[in-house]
């Protein structure tokens, strides 16, 4: 059975309902979404644990000025600062050996990463990568401000750049180019805002106004069907594009409006496009890059580490690191990419712990048990000494890159996107037919120019997508009422 609709819409994430809801608002209803998964949210993942809920994707609103995910919350009071990040000096650095590392070297530590990830100097076009540009002002700064050994200097080093790794979605920062990353944006003011007990889930309700101060509650999740995934987007035709998914449902419309990962894309772009995407489009999914990035949340009997204590950063030496893959073995080493143990925002008994890189991926084909022992074992061996730690009661992880649906966590350019020369724009850019009709429609958030990575850019990008259609029909009704003149 073939089904008709105006727009299909492929995910049911930020940007698919983001695009969803303004198409409503502008009357534009006869649409479909088509979501692989039994879920809305894509890589917003919000899931009841413990005493209230956690973030498996997306965690923080970022920034506060040009978010339009902050601008929708704010009114309503649903964003809180997270503690964990804010206060340097709630953080704890601790040694494999159990050492714990004085505040002030701790709060230094911070002061200096944070100055020169965010105070990016013109010197960076010196650099082929990112890491190159950040170890050179590492050790420029340390040099002037010897605020510890130099031993430890490269400890704390090693850590940043793990932590980094989390931040840009790289499995290393020299994966990451010097030249691309000028062009992210960061928004003004506090980059670490929490949804309270409610979750990033709430997102949803305030696209479909179910929050609002007005009464226009937009009906998308009808407008949804889940465990649809798509094999085909048959363009010959630019009329009547099909959509076949593999369960040989078949849908006809006359937009489509692509809003799954760039992952995806890259396993998918050759056999799910008929004909072939434009080779400038094909070029752009080679070059641009997807990381994985991955969080394991602890559930304990009790809180055994203090109210203020915001989580614990682990930093290895090479000897420690070298003694610990002896004894325990290669197949242990993922557990050398654990770099932190966070405090969860209202979750007074549950840690988070965070690993990005290619060990995040390997981590995933792990057991429960394999996690839970290895993370156990981890946290024995670095805070033992000082306290005493009680086995989980529930542990609850993500696991990005195995998910057919997503391949990974969010974007980042490379020096491949440099060397390929990508542009964003590349991605952006609609399929559209001779008449200036946008058959094809490309959003998510790594087709965003400046907020790729964050909810904020997927949803600009769905709200984006959605304007072109909109704009296509005024100006075919502009036409209209002129020749009718």
């Amino acid at each position: 059975m073939l089904k008709n609709t105006k727009i299909i819409i492929i995910g049911a994430g930020a940007a698919g309902i983001s695009a969803a809801a303004r198409l409503i608002e502008k009357g534009l209803e006869n649409i479909i979404i088509l979501e692989g998964k039994d879920r809305i949210g894509g890589r917003i993942h919000t899931v009841e644990f413990s005493d209230n809920v956690v973030e498996l994707g997306a965690q923080w609103v970022h920034g506060e000025h040009g978010n339009i995910v902050f601008d929708l919350a704010s009114p309503h009071k649903l964003l809180d600062s997270s503690k964990c990040f804010n206060d340097f000096d709630r953080h704890i650095f601790v040694t494999a050996s159990g050492e714990i590392l004085s505040k002030k070297e701790s709060v230094e530590a911070f002061k200096i990463y944070y100055d020169i990830s965010e105070n990016i100097s013109d010197s960076i076009h010196n650099a082929e990568s990112y890491g190159e540009y950040f170890i050179n002002q590492f050790y420029k700064t340390f040099n002037e401000n010897p605020f510890t050994s130099r031993d430890r200097a490269e400890q704390l080093l090693d850590w940043m750049h793990k932590f980094d790794n989390s931040i840009q979605c790289s499995d290393s920062w020299f994966d990451v180019s010097a030249k691309e990353i000028t062009n992210y944006w960061a928004c003004d003011g506090d980059l670490v805002l929490n949804w309270k007990d409610r979750g990033y889930k709430t997102l949803f309700d305030l696209l479909s106004q179910k929050i609002s101060t007005t009464k226009n509650n937009f009906s998308i999740i009808e407008k949804i069907e889940f465990n649809k995934n798509v094999d085909n987007i048959n363009y010959i035709s630019n009329d009547n594009i099909v959509v076949k998914t593999t369960d040989n449902s078949k849908y006809m419309a006359s937009h489509v409006i692509f809003t799954a990962s760039l992952g995806v894309l890259k396993e998918k772009h050759m056999t799910m496009f008929t004909p072939l995407l434009p080779e400038r489009k094909q070029n752009a999914i080679k070059g641009l890059n997807i990381g994985t990035v991955n969080k394991v949340f602890l559930e304990f009997p009790h809180r055994w580490w203090q109210e203020e204590c915001a989580g614990f950063n682990l930093i290895w030496s090479k000897e420690d690191k070298e003694k610990f893959i002896t004894l325990y073995g290669q197949e242990y080493e993922w557990l050398c990419d654990v770099f932190a143990f966070i405090s969860v925002d209202y979750q007074s008994r549950v840690l988070c712990a965070w690993i990005s890189g290619k060990f995040a991926k390997q981590m995933e084909l792990l057991s429960d048990i394999e996690i839970s022992d290895g993370l156990y074992l981890l946290l024995e061996m670095f805070l033992s000494k000082k306290y005493n730690i009680p086995k989980f009661d529930q542990i609850l992880r993500s696991s990005w890159y195995t998910d057919e649906f997503f391949r990974g966590s969010y974007t980042f350019k490379s020096i491949t996107t440099e060397k390929l020369n990508v542009e964003t724009k590349d991605l952006i850019d609609p399929i559209i037919t001779a008449n200036g009709k946008p058959i094809i429609l490309f959003a998510g958030e790594a087709t965003h120019e400046h907020y790729y990575s964050t909810v904020h850019g997927a949803v600009e990008t769905g709200f984006r997508e959605a304007d072109r259609i909109i704009d296509f029909y005024s100006m075919l009704l502009l036409r209209l009422i002129k020749s009718l003149l």
